[in-house]
């Protein structure tokens, strides 16, 4: 990779490096280092503006330009996919189009579940790399979970793709390495643009932040710098979640709720907390707090046109999957990897009616813009 790209990511990220990594995590969504350089407002006029955008699907999908070398090499060999762990809806899209993706290109796909523990990870990057794979794509594991899993594997020759993660600057980008983020912070920016824009800039928000890994409290942190410009009068509240104890988020938040009244916005940061959340607003009996959530699925979407949601947030996993390939193809081959960009949406009532809600679009990714990203990658890879 690009060492410009090293080192303009390395830099902005120093201070998220201090951040703990947490044993058993599940840090669902990752962040681009330049999210909240690229999404910051001056105030609401620019909000409203960037929150229209954020409603609307792409004209096209952002697909790399350059073209992979000498694929054909590489057939028949096997790539592993290891999410953090499979409860995650997101991974499930991820997983069946990085299949398609993998099978296109001309080579196997073998899965394995990391449960959220860095034992089951380690255990799945040592399975990788004693099967001698092509390559290890990691979703949303922070490279300190399992830094002697990844270590061997470059070792002994194969290449690691981390996704859906803040980039590591003690581990940049190399020949065996790369990172692809996605905007988890433009994501958060989103949401609370939108509470701000509904509330009429009087929002008390409460949002229940994974505190599993450096990612999330990033993407919050570059939201609330947003949210301060943009919504003064706004007041941000932090409870910190974990994956590893869903068994204490409906209390923890029915606690926080019943300490501040005047709370009106409750924000589960990613979807797999969003059911607990929800039981604690229930847990207090009160029907006036609306409920957004982020990194969305065809489940979360479903809440929303139901009413059982006010808005979310969604990246385009699907597309993603083809990324993820893409960028395995080109470090087992020994090619630079190009920059990426995951498209995000602001789903709420005004843009969800016109939003198709099955599996077979969600796989698609057609709820982001036109699903003809697969056959420009197959051209890519010389294998349409």
């Amino acid at each position: 990779m690009r060492p410009a790209r090293h080192t303009r990511r390395a830099r902005t990220w120093a201070a998220a490096a201090g951040i703990a990594l947490l044993a058993g995590s599940l840090a669902a969504c990752g962040g681009d280092a330049e999210d909240t350089a690229s999404t910051s407002n001056d105030g609401p006029a620019a909000a409203d503006g960037k929150l229209a955008t954020a409603l609307k699907p792409l004209d096209a999908y952002p697909v790399p330009t350059e073209k992979l070398d000498k694929a054909g090499s590489i057939a028949g060999k096997t790539i592993f996919y290891i999410p953090i762990t499979k409860q995650a809806p997101q991974f499930t899209t991820t997983e069946k189009t990085l299949a398609a993706a993998v099978k296109a290109a001309g080579l196997r796909l073998q899965v394995c579940d990391g449960k959220g523990t860095p034992t089951e990870i380690g255990g799945c990057i040592g399975q990788a790399t004693d099967a001698k794979a092509a390559a290890i794509i990691a979703d949303a594991i922070p490279y300190g979970l399992a830094a002697n899993g990844f270590d061997a594997a470059q070792k002994a020759g194969i290449p690691v793709v981390i996704s859906n993660q803040v980039p590591d600057p003690a581990h940049p980008a190399s020949k065996t390495l790369t990172w692809i983020p996605v905007p988890g912070t433009e994501q958060q920016i989103r949401i609370f643009d939108w509470i701000a824009a509904d509330a009429k800039g009087k929002a008390n928000i409460l949002v229940n932040q994974s505190s599993d890994g450096p990612s999330p409290a990033a993407y919050v942190t570059g939201g609330e710098a947003a949210l301060k410009k943009s919504c003064p009068d706004c007041k941000l509240t932090v409870n910190k979640v974990t994956s590893s104890n869903f068994a204490l988020v409906p209390s923890s938040t029915s606690a926080a709720l019943l300490k501040d009244p005047s709370i009106n916005y409750v924000d589960a940061q990613f979807e797999q907390y969003l059911q607990p959340t929800q039981g604690g607003v229930q847990q207090t009996s009160r029907t006036d707090i609306k409920v957004v959530t982020g990194s969305a699925s065809l489940g979360g979407l479903k809440a929303l046109k139901s009413g059982s949601l006010a808005a979310v947030t969604a990246q385009a996993a699907a597309f993603q999957g083809w990324v993820d390939t893409d960028a395995a193809l080109r470090l087992i081959v020994g090619q630079p990897v190009p920059e990426y960009n995951i498209p995000t949406r602001l789903f709420t009532k005004d843009n969800i009616g016109d939003v198709k809600l099955t599996e077979e679009a969600e796989l698609a990714g057609e709820w982001f813009g036109p699903a003809t990203y697969t056959d420009d990658f197959k051209k890519l890879w010389g294998v349409a």
